[in-house]
């Protein structure tokens, strides 16, 4: 993966955990709590790939 790949893909993964929690934070809907759990996961996977422990 490119370095511009990560870092796209750890900012987009940042904008979806921000926007994912303030909609929980709002409502308290289990399935935004659910996509913010899942930015995280790949938050690590780019986060990874972006420190070169990656693939």
């Amino acid at each position: 993966m490119s370095k511009a790949g990560r870092t796209i893909g750890l900012v987009l993964t940042c904008a979806m955990f921000a926007f994912s929690a303030h909609m929980f934070t709002q409502t308290g809907d289990w399935v935004a709590a659910v996509f913010a759990v899942g930015s995280l996961g790949y938050g690590l996977f780019f986060l990874r790939a972006a420190t070169g422990n990656g693939s």
